[in-house]
């Protein structure tokens, strides 16, 4: 790895087993993460985040020459840092029946990567609902990811769900390859028996990960997420993604000045540059005047609503009144529940969004949309929903899976692969934090400035302090739901002036 590489990890503990290693005082990042046949720890060196692998030598050795090399060729993978090899004291392997005792090799070897940002848990991922939508859009991701490896000369020897990293940028889905282990490396475009082998071995493991996720899920036995015709879904989408790539690099290359302007107004398309409620009826009617509700969110909360979108975010209040006095059994107080609805829903959603939301995208319609899109899923379910794995299904919904476009993705990547990975050039730009100050208050507005690693470790903090029916099964019948959103419904026809007036 790099000199300044080096300098960065070379306090840490390496003569140890990456078990031990939080036992020594060495500071571990919480991340949620999946499951792994290796250990794998997360940390950060001088503003530096890495994840650590312990497995043997050579594999630490090949994997990350595999990354390299696979980045280097503008497909979205983790980023290589290096490996590292710990000698350590031969272990004894008796075999009783022969009466011997053989020795194998007790080195270790680490892989070490950069911490891909902002990807999706896949412990949170399997807990989204995984509709048939969902399903495609999933599939359909990985499938321009193996299409990608395959015409840039790598058979991937172990692909699944599991060896993915799922990225959610906005408008779009992102697969990255997260494990280069058993990756074969080739001049050119692979042959089609290992292009037919990787296929067959994805297809062989949706069924074990399907079973993981119904698990995660607590769903009963006989549920079936995924089966066969998701798998015919794939290979379709396989086929005429290649079918695609091999109409791109067919085109020619530049010749004249327009077609390079052309090209550069693709990027630019694609995002890219080269450079008071109580009970269940609404006890109190009032004619409101022009700027009424703008004015009472900022006596309730001290944020300042934009006129537009200022009676709804009212009437959500109110609702979540109705709902908090049904929890609490008790009368509750329309400035309690703007209170609790602010810290249990609307901070964290707002930091949600922070991670989630790119600059094409207005803050305030994702707002009430996922919002809108959490009640849904709590009524459907039966319970509520927690907010985390309601905006991930609401992003899921509204993106799309990278596609070829006009461009193949992996060379529009390694077009800038000497400065910047394919991963990174591949995101686009988070929304500012400027857009998201409106629906804060002045003490938090600071958070939405904050760096995204920051938030990383904000969000679960602010998530953990929730004490609403989270993880209870809703105890409110579905008749006590229905007048609350008619007496909802019913505030507009009782308000002589709108707010719009």
């Amino acid at each position: 790895m790099s000199a300044d590489e080096q300098k960065r990890l070379k306090h840490l503990p390496w003569h140890l087993p990456l078990a031990e290693w939080g036992q020594r005082g060495i500071t571990l990042l919480v991340i949620r993460r999946g499951e792994s046949r290796h250990p794998v720890i997360f940390v950060e060196c001088e503003g530096t985040r890495y994840a650590i692998k312990e497995t043997t030598p050579h594999m630490a050795e090949k994997e990350i020459r595999n990354l390299h090399e696979i980045g280097q060729r503008g497909i979205p993978t983790l980023i290589a840092v290096g490996n590292i090899t710990v000698s350590g004291p031969p272990i004894p392997f008796s075999i009783p029946q022969l009466g011997i005792t053989q020795y194998i090799s007790g080195d270790r070897g680490y892989t070490v990567t950069r911490l891909a940002p902002r990807v999706i848990p896949h412990v949170l991922l399997y807990r989204i609902p995984f509709a048939k939508r969902t399903k495609h859009r999933l599939l359909a991701a990985i499938a321009v990811l193996m299409i990608e490896l395959h015409e840039h000369g790598v058979y991937w020897g172990d692909p699944s769900l599991a060896n993915v990293l799922i990225r959610i940028d906005g408008r779009r889905i992102l697969a990255l390859m997260a494990d280069a282990e058993t990756a074969e490396l080739f001049p050119e475009a692979i042959s089609e028996g290992l292009r037919e082998q990787d296929l067959a071995s994805f297809g062989e493991s949706l069924s074990w990960q399907a079973e993981d996720m119904r698990q995660a899920r607590n769903l009963p036995e006989e549920t079936q997420l995924l089966s066969e015709s998701d798998f015919q879904y794939f290979v379709r989408r396989y086929h005429w993604l290649r079918r695609e790539h091999t109409h791109i690099t067919n085109a020619p290359y530049f010749t004249t000045v327009y077609q390079i302007e052309r090209f550069l107004r693709t990027l630019n398309d694609a995002g890219y540059s080269v450079l008071s409620a109580t009970g269940h009826a609404l006890q109190h009617f009032t004619t409101v005047l022009p700027g009424w509700y703008v004015r009472r969110i900022d006596e309730l909360l001290h944020i300042n609503i934009p006129r537009t979108y200022a009676r709804r975010f009212y009437n959500m209040i109110l609702g979540h009144q109705v709902l908090l006095g049904e929890k609490e059994k008790r009368l509750v107080s329309v400035e309690e529940a703007a209170q609790d609805w602010y810290d249990n829903y609307h901070l964290p959603a707002i930091l949600l969004l922070r991670r989630h939301l790119t600059s094409e995208q207005d803050p305030m319609q994702a707002y009430f949309a996922v919002m809108e899109h959490k009640w849904k899923l709590s009524e459907d379910a039966g319970k509520e929903i927690p907010l985390e794995e309601a905006i991930l299904d609401w992003s899921m919904q509204h993106a799309a899976p990278s596609i070829l476009g006009d461009i193949d993705p992996a060379l529009m990547a390694k077009w800038w692969h000497e400065v910047t990975p394919s991963a990174e050039v591949m995101e686009p730009t988070l929304i500012a934090g400027e857009a998201l100050e409106p629906l804060l208050s002045t003490d938090e507005k600071p958070l939405v400035h904050l760096e995204p690693h920051a938030l990383e470790e904000k969000l679960p903090e602010i998530l953990e302090k929730r004490t609403d029916l989270t993880e209870e099964v809703r105890e409110l019948p579905d008749e006590q739901v229905s007048p609350l959103s008619e007496a909802l419904a019913d505030t507009d026809k009782n308000i002589a002036h709108t707010d719009e007036q």
